[in-house]
């Protein structure tokens, strides 16, 4: 692994567990293990890491994601679509669990660090579009703004479980998805 994939990889661990602003750049170099030369020779600056660490997982999240529904049968859109919940839900039970990093940097420090937004932004439109392709093969007239609508249903079901997983109760969410994809359908 490169220095640089290292310096990315602990930052990453850092602001997921803690936050974007109480992270210094003095700790992830002593916890990256690189002089502080190296550090800089990748990163200029803390808005460059930010958002090099935020393209790395959204390219992360969306291979996660892409391996998930690649289990599915091809041809069955509404499971890619419960794969998809079921991926969060699982997420939201791993240990390293904090939330959202990309609604972390829209909150934390999207106004003093623009950048971070287009990493959340392109996460965002992807996610969509994978829900969108999925409603259009099962029939959906509108499946751009449903798409939306649901990738804000995985928003809310994310905050939630920042504040308590076990509050998000899977079948219970995916009984009201259910029910809104077969309503689309009948129209």
């Amino acid at each position: 692994m490169s220095k640089k994939q290292d310096i990315i990889d602990v930052a990453l661990n850092l602001f997921n567990t803690y936050s974007y602003n109480s992270i210094g750049v003095d700790r992830i170099i002593s916890e990256s293990g690189v002089a502080k030369m190296t550090f800089y020779k990748y990163f200029p600056s803390k808005a460059k890491l930010i958002e090099e660490c935020l393209v790395t997982r959204n390219m992360n999240l969306q291979e996660s994601l892409e391996a998930a529904i690649a289990q599915c049968n091809p041809e069955d859109y509404f499971s890619h679509i419960k794969t998809i919940f079921t991926w969060y839900d699982a997420w939201f039970r791993t240990a390293d669990f904090n939330g959202c990093m990309f609604q972390k940097a829209v909150d934390e420090i999207s106004k003093v660090y623009p950048s971070s937004l287009q990493p959340a932004i392109d996460y965002k439109e992807w996610l969509k579009s994978k829900l969108s392709y999925a409603l259009q093969h099962l029939g959906i007239k509108q499946a751009d703004q449903l798409a939306a609508f649901l990738s804000s249903i995985l928003d809310g079901m994310t905050i939630q479980a920042q504040i308590d997983p076990n509050q998000v109760q899977l079948d219970d969410y995916w009984k009201r998805v259910e029910t809104l994809i077969q309503l689309e359908l009948a129209n």
